[in-house]
């Protein structure tokens, strides 16, 4: 006859719950896995299938019985670190759609909002497109790879029952001072390009006065920056990888046991 302890019990509960909860809590905050168009089932059943997965290689659980207020701690624990590293990813994310900001308005393309069902938010044209083109940019390197070993070494390097450094969450906030370098970065060719055009706007408009501005030069702007848009898409590909590979070293750096 087997017999099974409420210790033996409480660690198999324990050792699939806690990295259940930090998987779940990472795709809750993702920027791919957290919108709309991914089902609800496909979430849950990959976080199951990943923790099964991992439980087998992680270094040994906390010895604390789930339903305890130790193991509510740690509990509550792992979902702040996998909120923080699908924080991280989501700033990424940010930045490419900062760049999108700047572009339009700068073509005068501000007001060409649209509604985007996975966000459920108003965005502008130019976001929307560098967005879906950072989504497929992500799944192309095989983001989604890189993103799941990420994971797994989130757990060898602070193991279930630790808490994140206090001085990594400061960290974290300062990473967020990236979304507008890095979105004025990518943005900067179509800025420049802009800028060339209005200051040759100006001084046609200074040199004949009845020059009709309004009628030539909203047209001129959207058909140099849709241009040097088009121009520059190639090349903001590797930029965005760069970004990419920043965002998941900033995931496993922020990873430091609190003393």
């Amino acid at each position: 006859m087997i017999t099974i302890t409420d210790a033996q019990i409480n660690a198999l509960i324990g050792g699939f719950i806690w990295p259940f909860t930090r998987i779940v809590a990472l795709f809750m905050a993702d920027p791919l896995l957290s919108t709309r168009v991914v089902p609800r089932r496909f979430k849950a059943g990959l976080a199951v299938m990943l923790t099964a997965l991992l439980v087998p290689i992680l270094p040994p659980f906390p010895n604390v019985p789930v339903v305890s207020g130790a193991g509510g701690i740690i509990l509550a624990q792992q979902v702040i670190i996998g909120l923080s590293l699908g924080f991280v990813m989501r700033m990424v994310m940010a930045a490419v759609e900062f760049s999108g900001l700047l572009m339009s308005n700068q073509m005068g393309l501000g007001f060409a909002v649209a509604f985007d069902p996975l966000r459920s938010a108003q965005v502008p044209a130019v976001s929307q497109l560098l967005s879906t083109m950072t989504f497929l940019i992500f799944l192309a390197f095989n983001g989604h790879h890189v993103l799941i070993s990420t994971l797994a070494e989130s757990f060898v390097r602070l193991p279930v029952g630790q808490s994140i450094d206090v001085l990594s969450y400061r960290h974290i906030v300062e990473w967020g001072g990236h979304i507008f370098a890095w979105g004025l970065w990518l943005a900067l060719p179509v800025i420049a390009s802009l800028l060339v055009t209005s200051l040759a706007i100006g001084v046609m408009t200074r040199a004949a006065p009845q020059f009709n501005i309004f009628s030539f030069g909203f047209p001129l702007t959207l058909s140099v920056g849709f241009i040097t848009l088009y121009l520059v898409l190639p090349l903001m590909i590797p930029a965005i990888e760069s970004i990419y590979e920043q965002g998941f070293a900033f995931m496993l750096a922020i990873l430091k046991k609190s003393p």
